[in-house]
């Protein structure tokens, strides 16, 4: 494993509120693929109607869509991700919001 140094992201104030809509427009987009995901994700039933079909769509559904760490609970962890990063998007625009809000409220009284 490789450690690499903690990174820095530098970015104008400005830039902030585009990017806070990028994000939500990809958590709107994949909101809308999740959604589908959910709705056509599981398999209904055994497509032969054999105990290898039964056993694969049992294995399917367990790993794939249900389980914890399978592949649609990863999408799941990806999407809370990115809700985190928009909303740390936002607290930093606030944040920046009220210290130039601050600022000029303390040069208009010099």
């Amino acid at each position: 494993m490789t450690d690499y140094p903690p990174a820095t992201l530098r970015l104008s104030p400005q830039a902030l509120p585009a990017m806070r809509a990028a994000y939500d427009r990809a958590l709107d987009d994949l909101g809308r693929e999740m959604q589908k995901l959910r709705d056509v994700g599981h398999l209904a039933g055994p497509w032969l109607g054999d105990p290898v079909s039964a056993r694969t769509v049992e294995f399917y559904n367990a790993r794939v869509m249900d389980a914890p760490d399978g592949p649609f609970g990863a999408m799941v962890t990806y999407q809370q991700e990115l809700v985190r990063v928009r909303d740390q998007l936002a607290e930093m625009e606030a944040d920046y919001r009220r210290t130039e809000g601050d600022n000029v409220a303390l040069w208009g009284r010099l």
